[in-house]
């Protein structure tokens, strides 16, 4: 079978290589999945950095999610049935053709979500539904996003339409803004954009702000705290610009504002059984009904990796770059 590797860390187009390997086989407890599509996220690329929170023991293979059908079960394993369509929620890196699983780490999607879709379901969706829900995002409440141009920050929009909340949409370009005003944002802008202050104040009708994401850091980070109301809470879930996020030790002392990471990995973790089923199942749903289809910019072969990694960091993009097996 073929799989991406890297046997050092560094920058992707450098170390990522495409290599011919003996067929996997499943242990006890585990399954063998035939991968289909695989995005390529921030995540990965800074686990091939070496930047990421985990650092894998090499030479590793990339991917922290995909969509597969299983091939084969591993002793003591009887579900999910040969043929099923799954998400690996944990493997052994997911942009290789064939993939081994611990059988109850899968997780079985219907049909009604397509294959583009369901390949995404996890790093990006369940990201955004998760911080909306730990943010206590009611129908009528404003939400402050920044990197509101990607994958994540247009499911947000999404997420936005069918749950009723408004949104404040952070982006670097004036082009982005526009598209994003297409797509129905409440309101887009530039973070250097000189009337911030009074355009958000007139776009939420001096709404009391309470709620923001980050995934840039940086001076965009800034200008979403600067926007929060007392006793507001800002999420960071990502490292976009790689510059940390400026805070005024005012906004702390005397504003009440809070800042916090958010990392899917340690939300699972802590969340429960209930809990992470809960929104898994609501998501599915959602997905499944058409109200949350995360955008697909190009699908490359997994022996175009190069050229896969450089399209997904290509500013502008529209969606995910996908890695088909």
């Amino acid at each position: 079978m073929k799989r991406v590797v890297f046997h050092a860390f560094g920058e992707p187009g450098q170390v990522l290589a495409v290599e011919d390997v003996p067929d996997p086989v499943p242990g006890a407890g585990e399954v063998l999945v035939r991968m289909r599509l695989c995005p390529i996220n921030p995540a990965d690329l800074l686990t091939v950095r070496g930047l990421y929170g985990t650092r894998p023991r090499l030479p590793a293979v990339p991917g922290y999610e995909g969509l597969g059908i299983v091939a084969a079960l591993g002793q003591g394993v009887t579900a999910p049935a040969i043929g099923t369509r799954v998400v690996p929620m944990a493997s052994n890196g997911t942009w290789q053709e064939l993939c081994v699983a611990k059988a109850a780490a899968l997780l079985p999607l219907p049909d009604a979500i397509g294959d583009e879709s369901a390949a995404q379901f996890v790093v990006n969706p369940l990201t955004a539904l998760a911080m909306v829900e730990e943010l206590a995002t009611r129908p009528g409440d404003w939400l402050v996003q920044t990197a509101a141009g990607s994958t994540l920050g247009r499911i947000v929009l999404q997420l936005a339409r069918t749950s009723g909340f408004h949104t404040v949409n952070l982006v670097r370009r004036p082009e982005q803004a526009a598209e994003l005003a297409g797509l129905g944002a409440d309101l887009a802008l530039t973070p250097d954009d000189g009337e911030l202050g009074r355009r958000v104040v007139a776009a939420t009708g001096g709404a009391t702000l309470l709620r923001a994401t980050d995934a840039a850091g940086g001076s965009m980070a800034a200008a979403a705290l600067g926007l929060l109301a007392p006793g507001g809470t800002l999420l960071s879930y990502g490292m976009m610009s790689g510059e940390p996020i400026p805070v005024d030790p005012a906004h702390l002392v005397f504003r009440d504002i809070t800042v916090r990471g958010f990392w899917l990995t340690n939300w699972m973790r802590r969340a429960g059984g209930e809990r992470r089923a809960a929104l898994i199942a609501r998501l599915a749903g959602l997905m499944g009904q058409g109200l949350v289809v995360p955008p697909v910019a190009a699908i490359l072969p997994l022996d175009r990796i190069a050229e896969a990694v450089a399209a997904a960091e290509r500013p502008g993009r529209a969606g995910k770059v996908l890695l088909s097996a």
